[in-house]
């Protein structure tokens, strides 16, 4: 009976432990910043360490409310604060580690969300215009095996995608499945190659789990510019800039030499005016055609009827 009351008591236990495990809360590197992953309700550690024994510990959450820690924990560099999600929870919360009595301290950031059973890793993503990027979702309670994994992108045909999909052989010659990732372990994930401005949007995970139902969570992209392009953009901008320079120093130097239209339009009405008080002024009156007098020379020797005529 003792024996039959003792296995009972191991049966509950294991069984009272798969059910806490089922919660197991997911935690990841998020461009540096630690980012937990938990269900609401969900008890979760938010653990503050560093790499040496620390005089005090302080934490502060996202609505600014403050605890210290004390005891054997700070001299193995670390304390932490065991916490039950709830919506006040989501957020920043803020590590302040001292090593010794004076100096300066440590910070470090943790952030909560609260999720669902599949979540977003990042929620924002920013790629890079003709570069890969990779979106990606996660179970959240624990590494559990996924039944499928599926895709909606922003304006495009939704595909599904596992392993088996590499860079050889991309979805529509665009998407493929990370080789480091796996959906024994989770991962609802693609790449996506050469990164387009149409490719901006909301993308839509969608995951099976082993109940049957599908988990789906949002992915944000964002495309910027890559650096050539950037550096194209400013030499052309340079470029304009110095030829409209060039041409307006031109127009000004041209300008000196060459009469202002203003200039034009005086000297045209100052040649108006002359040209119509020369057409008012009286003219001159003809004078009568003079006739000189007819001298007739004649030599003695010559006949008189032989006159040379003279006309002065």
């Amino acid at each position: 009976m003792y024996y039959q009351n003792l296995l009972l008591v191991i049966l509950t236990f294991i069984l009272y432990d798969n059910t806490v495990n089922i919660y197991a809360y997911r935690t990841f590197d998020v461009d540096g910043v630690e980012t937990i992953l938990a269900l609401e309700n969900e008890t979760i550690n938010i653990e503050c360490k560093t790499d040496g024994p620390l005089s005090y510990c302080g934490l502060i959450n996202p609505t600014g409310e403050r605890c210290s820690f004390k005891g054997q924990e700070l001299h193995l560099g670390s304390c932490f604060n065991k916490v039950n999600v709830t919506k006040q929870d989501i957020g920043e919360w803020t590590c302040h580690l001292g090593k010794s009595a004076i100096g300066v301290e440590t910070t470090k950031k943790i952030m909560v969300r609260i999720v669902n059973r599949v979540a977003a890793i990042k929620q924002n993503v920013t790629a890079v215009h003709g570069r890969e990027i990779t979106l990606e979702c996660v179970t959240t309670e624990g590494l559990r095996s996924l039944v499928y994994c599926r895709f909606e992108p922003p304006n495009r045909i939704a595909f599904n995608i596992n392993s088996a999909v590499n860079f050889s052989n991309a979805i529509l010659e665009k998407y493929y499945y990370p080789p480091t990732r796996s959906m024994d372990r989770g991962d609802c994930a693609v790449t996506i190659r050469n990164v387009q401005y149409e490719d901006i949007g909301s993308w839509t995970c969608g995951a099976g789990l082993d109940d049957g139902k599908e988990y789906i969570d949002v992915i944000m992209l964002k495309v910027e510019g890559s650096k050539f392009v950037l550096i194209y953009g400013v030499t052309i901008f340079t470029v304009a800039f110095c030829l409209i320079g060039v041409v307006a120093w031109k127009h000004r130097i041209f300008s000196e030499f060459l009469p202002s239209l203003e200039e034009i339009e005086i000297a045209d009405m100052d040649a108006r005016q002359r040209l119509r008080a020369t057409q008012s002024s009286p003219q001159p009156s003809p004078q009568p055609e003079r006739n000189d007098p007819e001298v007739v020379v004649q030599s003695p020797s010559e006949s008189s009827s032989s006159p040379v005529t003279a006309t002065q």
